[in-house]
């Protein structure tokens, strides 16, 4: 039986405040202190305070809905124990919208994050003051994840996204943000281009057309020589399990899926002169039953690699090409 507005906003509530509990409340707690004191009343051992937040409303389409869907599979595989991301567990309490389907590939969906995470902790092991600037974030909690204490971060993404994530992930002192399309490089202006830097486009590069993805790989080459790119892609052969499928999410990569990903495909990135090096990451070992998997298709020849329907991470290293 479908549940009442005035049932579902109560059980939001309660579980709002049940998420004051625990890594929840320490994930909230290091939001707020970055984000500048807190107006709220301070608690004393005789003292509880329950805050009830009303949820809040999403109102995104096109590419930026397909945000709902990422946060839904990562705060899912959070709550079975594919990973720890307290944040998304938060976010997801927070929104008034139906995660119904979240459930849908979350194991292989964890896979995919973890191996993002473990580029961006590779990469803050050599670096540990560098920055990070992700392309079409999102929802995405990655900070609190691989947060070491120095990082920087620069979140990318168009403006109605910014703006949803302003209200639940406001900036802080090592945390900026850019409204505007990552194709549009104004975002470059914004890093301090002096300091090591990593690139990351998840869940981005699909919805650009071919020729966009290739611009934008230069164009990040020209703007940020040296620095390494790591992007997820969609395999063509994707498209004929998607048909197969229902809901909104197979109607959203349907009509969104513009740039897909196949051996050909491959080897033209290769051939960008900007891209020195282009190579295949598997994910980091963990009991996630699909990590195996996924690690075995990396040994596997490239033209039958990227001819199975699990989305690969590549990291691109970028070199400016001098004009001739």
């Amino acid at each position: 039986m479908a549940s009442s507005p005035k049932e579902r906003l109560c059980a939001r509530s309660s579980r709002r405040t049940a998420s004051y509990d625990g890594k929840h409340r320490a994930g909230l707690a290091r939001v707020s202190a970055e984000s500048g004191p807190s107006n709220r009343p301070a608690a004393d051992s005789a003292t509880t305070i329950i805050v009830v937040e009303p949820p809040v409303q999403v109102d995104l389409s096109g590419v930026q809905e397909t945000l709902l869907g990422n946060l839904g599979r990562r705060a899912t595989a959070a709550r079975i124990g594919a990973f720890e991301d307290p944040m998304a567990i938060e976010l997801v309490d927070r929104l008034d919208s139906d995660f119904a389907d979240a459930a849908r590939g979350v194991r292989s969906h964890a896979a995919r994050v973890a191996t993002f995470d473990r580029a961006v902790r590779r990469f803050l092991g050599r670096y540990p003051a560098g920055t990070v600037a992700a392309l079409g974030e999102g929802l995405e909690t990655q900070f609190w994840r691989v947060d070491n204490g120095q990082v920087r971060w620069l979140t990318v993404d168009l403006p109605g996204t910014i703006a949803l994530r302003h209200r639940l992930l406001p900036d802080g002192p090592r945390r900026s943000s850019h409204s505007g399309s990552a194709l549009d490089l104004k975002w470059l202006d914004g890093l301090d281009r002096a300091d090591p830097i990593l690139v990351t486009a998840q869940g981005l590069l699909p919805y650009f057309q071919r020729v966009q993805v290739h611009g934008l790989i230069a164009g990040i080459a020209g703007g940020l020589p040296g620095s390494p790119l790591v992007f997820d892609a969609v395999p063509e052969v994707m498209l004929d399990l998607v048909r197969r499928a229902s809901g909104r999410k197979r109607d959203l990569a349907l009509e969104l899926w513009t740039w897909l990903f196949n051996p050909a495909e491959r080897a033209a990135i290769s051939g960008i002169p900007s891209v020195e090096e282009l190579r295949y990451l598997a994910p980091p070992l963990t009991r996630n039953p699909c990590v195996a998997g996924i690690a075995a298709i990396s040994r596997l020849p490239r033209r039958l690699r990227y001819s199975l329907p699990v989305l690969p991470v590549l990291q691109a290293r970028l070199r400016t090409v001098s004009a001739a």
